[in-house]
């Protein structure tokens, strides 16, 4: 995958505006040792280049306004953090583009690279596909942080106190958090089952 020269060769403008000149070079190394974790991140779900080097300018910022939270995380956990933010920023967007154009949560190419083999069984293809739409469908009606706190929980595979330290609630608190979130998705996703019997 190609990676644009404007990330390669520079430093984003947010990071460049920081006036603690030390917040400033820890900032600009995190950028520098994880942005292209950070765009292929963006790009793998955003599909569009320009778009995904949107997303890691916007996740420069993000990292900048929580700073003090990714500071506190262990270092060999800081990538995992740091692509956290990236998927998070990248799907709000995918989920607001799509609400604004009222169109499928999947990019067209996805939807025809998802054509069933002509070997496979087209009943447990469509079964499939139909459980996947619901899913989809039902995560678009929880709020942002129903929607943040399972992606980062079976997305993004983090741990419990990482959760926590981005949601700004107590460790022991989110597996609680955990439970509504699912308990309300299962609602949406029974919702709208009912709904296209």
């Amino acid at each position: 995958m190609f990676f644009p020269k404007s990330l390669l060769f520079s430093v984003p403008i947010a990071i460049l505006r920081m006036e603690d000149e030390d917040d400033r070079q820890f900032v600009a190394d995190l950028y520098q040792n994880f942005k292209l974790n950070m765009y292929y991140t963006a790009r793998k779900i955003v599909k569009d280049p320009h778009t995904a080097e949107d997303i890691v300018q916007e996740s420069c910022i993000a990292i900048i306004n929580n700073l003090e939270k990714i500071k506190a995380v262990e270092i060999c956990r800081r990538r995992a953090y740091i692509v956290s933010i990236v998927k998070n920023i990248s799907i709000n967007y995918i989920v607001k583009r799509d609400r604004q154009s009222k169109y499928s949560f999947i990019a067209d190419d996805e939807i025809l690279s998802q054509q069933p083999d002509l070997d496979s069984n087209i009943e447990d293809y469509l079964i499939r596909n139909c459980e996947i739409a619901i899913i989809k469908s039902a995560l678009l009606k929880l709020s942002d942080k129903d929607r943040t706190i399972l992606r980062m929980k079976y997305f993004d595979d983090l741990r419990d106190v990482d959760i926590a330290n981005y949601l700004n609630i107590k460790a022991n608190s989110v597996r609680y958090y955990l439970t509504l979130s699912r308990r309300r998705l299962y609602a949406c996703m029974m919702e709208l089952d009912r709904e296209q019997s």
